[in-house]
């Protein structure tokens, strides 16, 4: 009932539990289903792989390929940022960085991706961190300086202290009249 365009998700996640607890399930997953078809979201995925393990997982990501293929976008975001997401959830990190690849993401989703793989993922996570650090210095200020000098000293543990000075040294040379920036490399 009131499953319109687009249906709000509380009520959505009210029902399926609902439908559950009555013991329901299919009806509660069918539910959940439809709702994820209109409007897909993290939490009605996570919902929906409660329900049908390995199998709604690969419905789900089979969906949103073919959304990202054919050019939807689901409101305010395109459903790779969503793909990626779901596998940063399912800490399958290949994958979601093989989306952000070939799709691209928002950078703030970019940069999450990168905090969460540094373990496994240590190149693409610098490689975002260095365009990030780049972003904030040349955005200026105290504040955003102090954030890129976090985010380098974080850099300096995913890589040999070699590789670290000759980046910082790059960044002495390219930003060398940012007197305030540099204090903080010193």
């Amino acid at each position: 009932m009131f499953e319109d365009e687009r249906p709000d998700e509380r009520l959505v996640l009210f029902a399926a539990d609902a439908l559950s607890k009555a013991g329901r399930s299919a009806n509660a997953e069918a539910h959940l289903w439809r709702a994820f078809e209109k409007t897909p979201s993290l939490h009605l995925y996570s919902r929906l792989r409660k329900f049908g393990g390995e199998e709604t997982r690969a419905r789900a990501v089979s969906f949103l390929e073919a959304k990202q293929a054919s050019g939807a976008r689901f409101h305010w975001f395109q459903p790779s940022d969503l793909l990626i997401r779901i596998w940063m959830q399912e800490k399958m990190f290949d994958a979601a960085w093989a989306v952000a690849r070939k799709h691209g993401s928002s950078p703030a989703l970019k940069d999450e991706l990168a905090r969460a793989s540094e373990a496994t993922h240590p190149r693409e996570a610098l490689e975002v961190h260095a365009e990030r650090v780049v972003l904030l210095v040349n955005t200026g200020g105290n504040a955003a300086y102090a954030e890129a000098a976090k985010l380098i000293a974080r850099m300096a543990t995913m890589r040999s202290k070699k590789e670290q000075a000759d980046y910082v040294l790059g960044l002495k040379a390219r930003f060398d009249r940012k007197r305030n920036f540099m204090k903080l490399l010193d």
